[in-house]
């Protein structure tokens, strides 16, 4: 009996990034502009459309943070949305604070970075590369 063995890949496939498309980050920045613009303009009836607003937001977080699981800034920005949208139906005064806490988890998670900035950021990194990298930051 013949028995023959594959050698083992070495390598791994790279778990790829979570994105989230542009028109989701761009919805969740509506809601802030909203209560910007009923700070300077106190007289325009702005509510109903920023509960709209952040309630899309928080469902697409939502559908953003279930395709990336393991993307643990998206669950924070997806709880933080959502509780803004509750605490805007019920009419709390700390629900922009909450908007603006689901777009810091994002901004911390890199939703904002170029695409760019993202493949540096994800480059396989080398003992001599490190090396490389601290001498160009000294000088």
């Amino acid at each position: 009996m013949a028995v023959s063995a594959l050698p083992r890949a070495r390598t791994r496939a790279r778990p790829s990034p979570a994105t989230i498309a542009p028109g989701v980050l761009a919805l969740t920045l509506i809601a802030p502009a909203l209560d910007l613009l009923h700070m300077i303009q106190p007289g325009l009836a702005l509510a109903s459309a920023a509960v709209v607003a952040s309630g899309l937001a928080g469902t697409f977080l939502v559908f953003a943070w279930v395709r990336f699981p393991r993307a643990s800034w998206l669950a924070a920005a997806s709880l933080a949305g959502l509780a803004g949208f509750a605490l805007r139906v019920v009419g709390a005064d700390v629900a922009p604070a909450l908007s603006l806490l689901a777009i810091v988890a994002l901004g911390i998670g890199g939703s904002f970075a170029t695409a760019a900035e993202v493949a540096i950021d994800r480059a396989p990194v080398v003992a001599t590369d490190l090396l490389v990298r601290s001498e160009t930051r000294a000088a």
